[in-house]
């Protein structure tokens, strides 16, 4: 009996001892889990500068977060209409999910990004982000633009929020050039090459 009671003392002896938790793990497994403190179901929310609307946001889902640094995700999809300074819709912007930083008023959309401008050009992408201060858009992934002229690729982007100016930074792809096009054969100071 001595040694089945020793067996027993010694069995419970490691399950209590292999049940003991550390407060510190406790809070280190705890602390990074992070919970919304607002969360918005089929929501739209209106941007305003100066009285002025700027920009509304559509998204089926939207999470606000606290903390160090607070930011809002959008997930299920979201959609953002740029107005310019009349109020007059400029482009829109859909992606699958995003997160938007308010303290550096930043948005970076992922996955399926599309924006389209009023000329119905419309590029195509994994990640673009929007700088609202700067109205500003950029990205480093691939890219596609399809225009009236037809479609161009490239990897890396730079635009206004309008997306009527805009810059690919690699382009990729063959390129077409009308000789009779003086535009295109002048330089930029005026001088031909």
């Amino acid at each position: 009996m001595t040694k089945r009671f020793s067996i027993f003392s010694f069995l419970i002896a490691v399950i209590f001892i292999a049940c003991k938790n550390d407060i510190k793990q406790i809070r280190a497994a705890t602390e990074d889990f992070n919970l919304p403190l607002q969360t918005s179901i089929d929501a739209e929310y209106t941007y305003t500068e100066d009285g002025k609307k700027r920009n509304i946001l559509e998204a089926h889902q939207l999470d606000q977060y606290g903390g160090d640094s607070s930011y809002v995700v959008a997930s299920g999809g979201f959609k953002m209409t740029f107005f310019d300074s009349v109020e007059t819709q400029i482009a829109t912007m859909t992606a699958d999910s995003g997160i938007y930083f308010q303290e550096e008023n930043k948005l970076i959309a992922i996955g399926n990004v599309l924006l389209k401008n009023t000329q119905n050009e419309m590029l195509e992408t994994t990640e673009l982000i929007f700088e609202q201060d700067s109205n500003r858009i950029f990205t480093d992934k691939p890219v596609s633009i399809s225009t009236g002229d037809g479609k161009f690729f490239g990897k890396g982007l730079e635009s206004n929020s309008s997306f009527t100016r805009y810059q690919i930074l690699q382009p990729t792809g063959d390129f077409y050039i009308d000789e009779n096009d003086e535009s295109i054969l002048s330089s930029p100071n005026g001088k031909d090459n």
